[in-house]
C-alpha cells in the first residue's frame, strides 16, 4: 500500500472532478492511485459520476476501464478483479444492503472503496458494522473514505490509515 499511495496525482485536477461528482477528493486520488498500482478496472455504483470519472482517468493518464456496475449482472462473478466505488448515501440506511449485493462481484484481489463513511453518526455507524462483517478480512478507514476487501487468505484486520 506505501507503493500505492506515493503515485503521483495532480491536486489541481482532482479538486475539479471532486466539485463535479461530489465525491471527496481524497476518494478520487487514492480511486486513481489504486487503479494505476493494482492496474484494476473501476466500477461504478452510480452511473451519473461515470464521464467525470472517464474524464478525470483519461486526464490522469489511467488506461484501465471505468464502468457503470449495471454493465454486469450481479449473479455473475466479474472476471477480473475490480475496484468497486460506492457512495454513501446520507439520507438512506441501505448502504449495508448495497454492499451485499456487491459481495458476488468480489474476488479476492478486488476492493469496494466507499466515500463518504463519516458524513453523519448514521452512517459511521453502518461502516463500522460493514468492517465486522465476517466476509471482509481487510478494512481501512481513511476518514473520509473507506476500504473494504474480502482477502480470506489472511486473518482479519482492520486499518485506521491518516492520507
Amino acid at each position: 500500500m506505501d507503493i500505492c499511495f506515493k503515485i503521483p496525482v495532480s491536486r489541481k485536477k482532482i479538486v475539479g472532478f471532486s466539485a463535479k461528482t461530489k465525491l471527496h477528493t481524497s476518494t478520487l486520488r487514492c480511486l486513481i492511485q489504486l487503479s494505476k498500482h493494482l492496474n484494476q478496472n473501476v466500477l461504478l455504483t452510480e452511473n451519473e459520476i461515470q464521464t467525470d470519472i472517464e474524464e478525470l482517468a483519461k486526464d490522469l493518464g489511467l488506461s484501465r476501464e471505468i464502468q457503470d456496475l449495471s454493465f454486469f449482472d450481479l449473479k455473475e462473478k466479474e472476471k477480473d478483479p475490480s475496484i468497486i466505488l460506492l457512495t454513501m448515501d446520507k439520507s438512506d440506511n441501505s448502504s449495508s444492503l448495497k454492499v451485499d449485493e456487491l459481495l458476488p462481484l468480489l474476488d479476492e484481489n478486488s476492493l469496494i472503496l466507499i466515500d463518504g463513511i463519516r458524513a453523519n453518526d448514521l452512517i459511521y455507524s453502518q461502516w463500522k458494522q460493514l468492517c465486522e462483517k465476517q466476509e471482509f478480512h481487510f478494512s481501512a478507514d481513511v476518514f473520509q473514505f473507506g476500504i473494504l476487501a474480502k482477502r480470506t487468505f489472511q486473518v482479519k484486520e482492520h486499518f485506521v490509515l491518516r492520507y
